[in-house]
């Protein structure tokens, strides 16, 4: 059972916190549309699609299990996710992953030109920083905390090097724990990113978060390479099978589905050796992270 949040008065359970939550965080990332400008066309496009909304449901419930208020997280989990959105629209671009498929539409550079996808992604980033710095829910100290933890996750020894790595690797032979490091980078560091925060705020964090949050972001990616090679377009809702052509090097590629199996029921393990540490068992937490690793049947 999840804890009961002092102001908003929300309580969660196995049973609603995905609807409640996919309620809060759309209606937040929908008050932010903007309609002045030819610019925010695309960028209300990018993020019209809401997707699988997976990084504020981490942060929100992160921040339930440590009995945190649900409104010291609004701008926090809707910056995530725009954040999140700006790295899809970057990603998707001719001269990175090309991509002209997502979550089911068709990618920025596709829907509008590349320029404009370029440029969709630069205002997201910058729209991202100042819903943190702007959230009147947050004191100066905590602004100032997630705006710099935010930074380093996504900036050039983040987010952006794992990135650089992936597309490096596309010419290269790199070891297992090269590409698990490349993983942790360009995936791991933004989910890990929301589940900390929270406990950034609470000044909560300890060691058995942090691995959880490790252990959740590294999976994540690996699971999503798995499905590329498993599962059709109409599932995933972007082009299958993308990495194989693109010549991508990643675990399931390279070393087969049944050891890239292996290694994500180790992190399974792992993590809920990791709930069970944090006693979050009967957390609502625990149901939402089983539900994304069982993303691979």
């Amino acid at each position: 059972m999840g804890q009961s949040n002092h102001l908003t008065k929300v309580v969660l359970n196995n049973h609603n916190f995905e609807s409640i939550l996919f309620e809060r965080i759309n209606n937040k990332i929908n008050n932010i549309s903007l309609k002045k400008d030819l610019i925010d066309d695309p960028i209300n496009y990018s993020l019209s699609n809401p997707g699988k909304r997976v990084r504020p449901l981490l942060a929100y419930l992160t921040a339930d299990a440590i009995d945190l208020d649900l409104m010291k997280v609004d701008g926090l989990a809707a910056a995530i996710e725009v954040m999140h959105t700006y790295s899809l629209v970057h990603d998707d671009l001719p001269c990175m992953d090309n991509d002209s498929l997502r979550r089911g539409k068709p990618t920025i550079h596709i829907q509008y030109n590349e320029s404009t996808a370029v440029l969709t992604g630069d205002a997201l980033q910058s729209l991202a920083i100042m819903l943190i710095s702007e959230d009147k829910n947050l004191t100066s100290d905590e602004k100032i905390l997630l705006v710099q933890s935010l930074c380093r996750t996504v900036g050039h020894n983040g987010m952006i090097l794992g990135q650089y790595l992936d597309l490096q690797f596309e010419n290269t032979s790199p070891m297992r724990d090269e590409i698990i490091n490349m993983y942790q980078l360009k995936t791991s560091l933004l989910i890990e990113f929301s589940i900390i925060s929270p406990l950034l705020i609470s000044n909560k964090l300890n060691e058995d978060w942090r691995d959880l949050a490790r252990l959740i972001g590294t999976s994540f990616q690996l699971i999503d390479d798995l499905i590329d090679v498993t599962q059709p377009t109409e599932i995933i809702g972007k082009t299958a099978s993308k990495d194989i052509d693109s010549k991508k090097k990643t675990l399931p590629i390279l070393e087969g589905v049944e050891a890239s199996k292996e290694l994500i029921n180790d992190y399974k393990i792992k993590a809920f050796k990791k709930l069970d540490n944090l006693r979050l068992g009967d957390h609502p937490l625990k149901h939402y992270i089983e539900n994304l690793f069982n993303r691979v049947h």
